[in-house]
């Protein structure tokens, strides 16, 4: 009865139920079959087993006779059945591929005139930000660049593990930063970023940024500019998900990080000058 079982798993996959199937190759046992037996051997619930025939017999798998009082269960002659089911699967395939004719050619007329707008998500909450941020982080797989200027929506020391992580995939990541924000606005700073360059990152300080920025992989670019009014910094950023878009501010990050200093240089400079005020002090 192995054999049955293969039978019925490959029939399973022509479009049949668990149920069909199984009582399908039950009919196979013997000659014919009562109700009571077929629910005997299935362990399907009578009233079911019921149902599952009639459903067989519409498709021409099987036959009702009666014997006597008896309604008995024979399955039929299995390769007319299985020319009739070869025959509705290339209707139904037929039927795909028309419908696939049809709807390829809309599909890419639709996707020449998207709407620009369509590339441009505007966020201005703070927690809205940091998870775009760190989903826009934990999928990239080649590369990750970006301008570090404050204000932040999540903190160098909070984006640190979750920056590591993204190193430790592979994932290519240089950082610009400003001097006066790791000189002045946070002590641990330099160390924060001292434990990215530890884990792979590579970093450079300038001594102002034109803006707030991460691009990913080339496609996907996270900004935020100041208020053109009171130019006073925001926290609101736009998402771009264009490639065109992207690899241009790429080569403005680039243009950027040839004049920059290296991290290491800046931070040689750093100790120096703090040895001198202590002495001085």
């Amino acid at each position: 009865m192995k054999d049955l079982k293969k039978v019925e798993k490959l029939i399973i996959n022509l479009g049949l139920s668990l149920r069909e199937a199984n009582v399908y190759t039950t009919l196979f046992r013997k000659k014919d079959f009562t109700a009571s037996e077929l629910q005997h051997l299935s362990g399907i619930p009578r009233t079911k087993v019921y149902e599952v025939l009639h459903q067989l017999i519409n498709k021409g798998m099987c036959i009702e006779k009666k014997i006597g009082r008896y309604k008995k269960y024979e399955a039929t002659n299995p390769v007319s059945v299985f020319d009739k089911l070869l025959n509705d699967l290339s209707v139904k395939e037929n039927s795909l591929n028309n419908a696939l004719k049809i709807l390829l050619p809309i599909y890419k007329n639709r996707e020449e005139n998207d709407n620009p707008l369509d590339y441009i998500e505007v966020l201005k909450d703070k927690k809205s930000i940091n998870e775009r941020w760190l989903a826009f982080q934990k999928n990239a797989k080649k590369e990750i660049l970006v301008f570090n200027k404050s204000p932040y929506a999540l903190s160098l020391a909070e984006n640190l593990n979750h920056e590591l992580d993204i190193l430790r995939n592979k994932v290519k990541g240089r950082g610009i930063y400003e001097y006066n924000e790791i000189m002045y606005s946070d002590e641990n700073n330099i160390k924060i970023i001292s434990s990215s360059i530890d884990g792979g990152e590579e970093a450079r300080i300038v001594k102002e940024l034109p803006m707030k920025m991460a691009i990913f992989d080339e496609k996907i670019t996270m900004f935020a500019l100041n208020d053109p009014i009171s130019l006073k910094p925001d926290i609101t950023s736009m998402i771009i998900i264009h490639p065109s878009f992207a690899r241009a501010l790429k080569c403005v990050f680039e243009s950027i990080w040839e004049k920059a200093m290296p991290f290491e240089e800046f931070k040689i400079n750093f100790e120096k000058s703090n040895s001198v005020r202590e002495k001085m002090s």
